[in-house]
Formats: C-alpha cells, structure tokens, sequence
C-alpha cells in the first residue's frame, strides 16, 4: 500500500472504533444482535493487530467486515450510530416536529425516532390554550410538565414551548429549522401549504409528511390511553 493509502486506512479503523463506542450494548435485548456486534468487535480487534504487523491488507478486509455488520444492523433498526461523515452531514440540517405530547407514549418515540434521520431534532410542545383551542380539551398534563418530559427523551436535541395566540407558525419562525416534520395524524395542514405559508414568511423549509402510522402497540394515542382509563374505570364502577 502506498502511504496515502495506509493513512486511510488508519483513519477508517479509528472510525470503526468511534462507532462501536457509540454503541450501548446494555440496551440491546436481543442476544443474536448482541453476538454480531461482538464478532465486529473482534474484526476491530484483528484489524488493528494487523495493521500494527503492517499487514495492511487483512487489516482492510477486517474493518470491512465489521462495517458491513454494523451497516446491516443499523439499516434493520437493531442499533443506533452514526459515522463521523454523518454526524457532520446532521450539524448542517435542523429538524423539527410539533405536537401536545400529553401523555407519552411509543408513538410519540417513534415519531422522534423518525425525525432524528433526517437531523438534530427540536420538539415544539403545544401551549395548554392551543392544545384546547386544536384539540377540543385541555391537556390532562401542563405544558411546563409536557416539556421537561420531552426535554428527557433519547434523540431529542432541544425541547421548546410553542408560541402564543392564533399563530403556531411563529415558532418555526424563530427557531427556523432546515425540515419541518408532520405526522401521520397531523392533517390540519398539507406539506405544500406549510411551504407555502413559511416561504412567505421568508423561510425556506422543506415540509415532509409522515404517513406511517405507527401501531405496533395497542395504545399508541392519548386517546386511546384516555378512552382505555374511561373503560376501566367504568367498569370498577358497575
């Protein structure tokens, strides 16, 4: 190998070990996922023995096998990292989602979860009034504590109150994120539109929908939760 070469090299090992440091293996449940990030592991491991022996080309062929895992694993959602390349493409796009986030649940994790591919993400939490004004009731949980939850969530870069009053675009306005993110319940709007509206206010955002509904849990709604508590209870009454 030349001597370029073999500084890409260096430099694609020490990427490897910054991702395995990324990863969290006391969270992962599943042993088969578990052993497959071992064996990258260990294909680290032999990568650097090699190229310490200046055995350049085996030391390729490992830190290849072991991206290779760990790309699979990543792209089947088992495990959560970024390459260095990536995180520095992420600095660049601002993401935000909005919504009451009253009580939390999988799909409020899921829908972060999503927004969080296409950049750091920034959580608009509803005001109490406009979640009354929008939703027809009052939250069950204040907006102060609605916050300091979503505060605390993984994958969320910065939680903010929205704004005041009738305008709830006002905050895109001054956080002025590179994507706005609607979900699959969010249908008061259309993505053109919401261009349209922010493209007026001077602000370029690209508006993406998204339409999956998640639904791998049967309470995956406040309303759901809520209708479910209702039931409940009116059932211990009778």
């Amino acid at each position: 190998m030349k001597d370029c070469e073999v500084e890409k090299l260096a430099k694609y090992i020490e990427n490897l070990r910054n991702v395995l440091d990324q990863i969290d293996k006391k969270h992962i449940k599943d042993d088969e996922i578990g052993e497959l990030v071992d064996l990258a592991e260990k294909y680290f491991s032999d990568a650097k023995y090699y190229y310490e022996r200046q055995d350049y080309f085996t030391s390729l062929v490992c830190v290849t096998y072991a991206e290779g895992l760990l790309d699979a694993l990543k792209f089947m959602d088992k495990i959560e990292f970024n390459w260095p390349f990536e995180r520095k493409f992420k600095k660049l796009r601002r993401v935000m989602i909005a919504g009451t986030f009253d009580i939390i649940h999988p799909g409020h994790l899921w829908l972060i979860k999503s927004a969080r591919k296409y950049g750091r993400v920034t959580v608009v939490v509803a005001r109490d009034e406009n979640a009354k004004r929008i939703k027809g009731r009052k939250p069950i949980i204040s907006e102060k504590q609605r916050l300091a939850v979503v505060e605390g969530l993984k994958y969320v870069e910065k939680a903010v109150l929205g704004s005041r009053g009738n305008d709830i675009f006002k905050i895109i306005e001054e956080e002025k994120p590179d994507i706005f993110i609607l979900g699959p319940d969010q249908d008061f709007i259309s993505p053109e539109k919401l261009e349209k509206i922010l493209g007026e206010r001077g602000l370029k955002v690209k508006v993406i929908k998204i339409k999956e509904q998640f639904e791998e849990y049967p309470l995956c709604k406040t309303s759901k939760i809520i209708e479910e508590i209702k039931r409940r209870i009116s059932r211990n009454a009778s």
